[in-house]
């Protein structure tokens, strides 16, 4: 082999070792921070572990008790509704009904105030025809009479004036 060639290749062995070196070096870095960062995880984990677990196991508690209550509590909302329900389609009928009740009252009211009312008004034309007829008779022998001692009064006085006039 020839010098030159050797040289070349030392070169390039050269060239090869720092690229592995620079490669165990970045490889080292990424364990060392790899390292640290697993450290925090387990300190981050251990925290979780110590403020997380007994809040997770309490909810749970809270949770398994509460179970049965909702479970009442569903049941009589339920019961309670199917009451209201029940109820309110019994007084749903009742006001129906006493609507229906008040209709037909007030119909036959009605028709009794229209009934007293036609009654009292053919009351009133036959109390008017039965008192202006009468009424009309004594008004013209009223007149009549007096029409008739007017005359008679205008007589005595044309008679008692020419009597005077025959005394003085």
């Amino acid at each position: 082999m020839d010098k030159s060639s050797q040289t070349l290749l030392v070169i390039f062995v050269a060239i090869c070792a720092c690229s592995m070196l620079a490669q165990a070096i970045s490889a080292i870095g990424l364990f060392l921070g790899a390292r640290a960062a697993q450290k925090k995880l387990l300190s981050l984990a251990d925290d979780v572990r110590l403020h997380a677990l007994p809040v997770i196991i309490s909810s749970n508690q809270v949770v398994q008790d509460l179970t049965p209550r909702l479970k009442v509590i569903s049941e009589n909302l339920e019961k309670i509704s199917d009451m209201a329900r029940a109820k309110s389609e019994k007084v749903s009928g009742l006001v129906d009904n006493v609507t229906n009740r008040a209709q037909v009252q007030a119909e036959r009211v009605d028709g009794m105030v229209k009934g007293t009312l036609d009654q009292v008004t053919h009351a009133v034309q036959v109390i008017e025809n039965g008192v202006q007829k009468p009424l009309r008779q004594v008004n013209g022998i009223l007149n009549g009479l007096r029409a008739g001692i007017d005359e008679l009064r205008r007589k005595e006085e044309v008679k008692s004036e020419e009597g005077e006039d025959l005394f003085v």
